[in-house]
């Protein structure tokens, strides 16, 4: 008897040696300045959850630093301290959409050290993102920190070549770019709802040290037993983003549309008159625009997922 064994080879980048990208501002690096026309939105909706401001001895209480407002809007320095292990969730109505490159960037409170550029003082988050706002999709994310000395909470700095991934990478006005591809090698996630920041415990205590995609400690200030503890949260930036201002269609609405999937037409049948079809791409490219039509040839798309706007003669986008 015969067997045929499949074996499923999954490639997952290996990066304990690597050097990364550097500090802002140098050749290479990968920060984004929060004046930047790549992006488009600024995240405007936020729970908060705050950690203590040492874990170790939760005495000392909850930083005070900020509030919900302090993350909304563009970055401008006014932060919120999410304390150790704290978590902050932005949801998106118009969801962060899968583009060409990076999609979204996160902004810390970050300052250079004045006397080394490649240095700065910075905190770092884990950053993960959802549909659902239940099943979230963590960043495969890398320090590289020396971890036989402690980092200080106040007074050394790092080096962004040993970081990856990790939100609080780049220093104040700068952001640290994510890109959904990276998720999409474990799960696919064309656009999302939520983005949570959840503050690194940066001890090299192995009871409540934060710990990296490859299962090390993650060396960062601690212990920061202070009113701004933890991760200095500013706002978070949306590169790609579904941009249109639709209605999303449900079974019992007045618009119908088949088939779907579909590689050659879709048919649209309306109780109001059609005027614009529009096919785009998930980060809001048009592709094909039509009028005072009942079907959209498609054959020469390729494969993917792409969204159908429909207008009709009493100007209602769905």
């Amino acid at each position: 008897m015969k067997f045929l064994l499949t074996i499923l080879i999954f490639f997952i980048p290996i990066f304990t040696s690597a050097q990364f990208a550097p500090q802002a501002g140098l050749n290479g690096s990968t920060a984004i300045h929060k004046d930047s026309s790549i992006i488009v939105a600024w995240g405007d909706s936020c729970i908060i959850n705050i950690g203590w401001q040492d874990i170790a001895d939760t005495s000392l209480g909850k930083p005070t630093i900020g509030n919900t407002q302090s993350v909304l809007g563009i970055a401008d320095g006014n932060v919120l301290s999410l304390g150790d292990g704290g978590e902050a969730i932005y949801y998106f109505s118009n969801p962060i959409a899968n583009g060409q490159g990076f999609d979204f960037a996160i902004f810390e409170n970050g300052f250079r050290n004045p006397t080394d550029s490649n240095l700065a003082f910075l905190e770092l988050g884990e950053v993960s993102v959802s549909k659902d706002g239940i099943d979230f999709y963590t960043f495969p994310a890398i320090c590289n920190n020396d971890t036989t000395t402690q980092i200080a909470g106040a007074g050394d700095y790092m080096d962004a070549r040993n970081i990856y991934n990790f939100a609080g990478k780049y220093i104040s006005n700068y952001g640290t770019p994510f890109d959904l591809d990276e998720i999409n090698l474990f799960t696919p996630l064309d656009f999302i709802h939520y983005v949570k920041i959840k503050d690194v415990i940066g001890s090299l205590n192995d009871v409540i040290c934060s710990r990296d995609y490859l299962y090390h400690k993650i060396n960062d200030p601690y212990p920061t037993p202070y009113p701004s503890s933890g991760f200095d949260l500013d706002a978070i930036a949306v590169i790609h983003q579904i941009p249109l201002n639709i209605t999303t269609i449900s079974s019992n609405q007045d618009i119908q549309f088949y088939p779907n999937p579909s590689s050659h037409f879709i048919q649209i049948k309306s109780q109001n008159k059609i005027k614009k079809l529009a096919i785009y791409s998930i980060d809001g490219i048009k592709i094909k625009e039509v009028n005072n039509a009942t079907q959209l040839n498609i054959e020469e798309l390729k494969s993917g997922l792409y969204i159908l706007m429909i207008e009709d003669v009493n100007g209602t986008k769905k």
